[in-house]
């Protein structure tokens, strides 16, 4: 009978040690699965991470190539722009060359080089070149006039066509309109002379051709007429 008891005994207490390992396998594997859940999900976001950090990388990159090319084609224009000046600068000196073989005349005070007009909206876009010969006297003062004709209410009319400056003063309500007007079309050159700017075309008013009178005082020196390409 007491061996009987013991071995009962030892059964029971063999069961419930493998109970017990068999349980803690059982959690150890679940714990183990857990952590290897955990490392697939921090795996896949250094991944992610590695991805986005290699696209920002080629953005940067993209973005210092943009860099050097914009500086080298900012380089480049001023490179053009300089040759382009000692270019005007060189071809001026030629030209100042070729009028002094010209013989003086008294009754040459200046003379039109260029003239070119170019309707853009309701500008209209001046350049003018004048030159002159005459040593005596030293300093030429006058004045550029425009007029245009064109049709305005379907009827043909000349008007006198002003600078932006002097339309922006009218148009401010102030009374410096004249001022303005003479400031900006003014003349005072010796040798050489490059005027350009912006004419205001009146509202309602179609322009088909441009007239320019040089002015020197109640004299006209020069008048050209261009008309305007539609």
């Amino acid at each position: 009978m007491p061996a009987r008891i013991f071995l009962l005994t030892v059964g029971i207490a063999l069961g419930a040690t493998s109970s017990y390992y068999i349980t803690q396998n059982v959690v150890q594997r679940k714990m183990l699965g857990v952590e290897n859940e955990q490392l697939t999900l921090l795996s896949d976001k250094v991944k992610q991470g590695e991805v986005k950090i290699q696209t920002l990388q080629g953005k940067l990159d993209a973005a210092n190539a943009q860099m050097v090319i914009d500086k080298s084609t900012i380089d480049e224009f001023n490179r053009q722009v300089t040759k382009l000046q000692d270019e005007i600068s060189r071809r001026t000196e030629e030209l100042l060359r070729y009028e002094q073989l010209i013989p003086s005349k008294s009754n040459i005070h200046v003379t039109l080089r260029e003239f070119d007009a170019i309707q853009e909206g309701a500008r209209i876009r001046y350049k003018v070149m004048l030159t002159r010969t005459q040593k005596t006297p030293a300093t030429f003062n006058g004045r550029l006039h425009f007029e245009a004709k064109g049709k305005m209410d379907g009827k043909t009319t000349t008007v006198v066509l002003k600078p932006e400056s002097a339309a922006k003063a009218e148009g401010n309500g102030k009374s410096s309109t004249e001022k303005a007007d003479n400031t900006a079309l003014n003349l005072k050159f010796n040798r050489i002379e490059l005027a350009q700017g912006l004419l205001v075309i009146p509202d309602g008013f179609e322009p088909e051709s441009v007239t320019l009178k040089v002015v020197e005082g109640k004299n006209t020196r020069v008048t050209r007429t261009l008309k305007l390409k539609p």
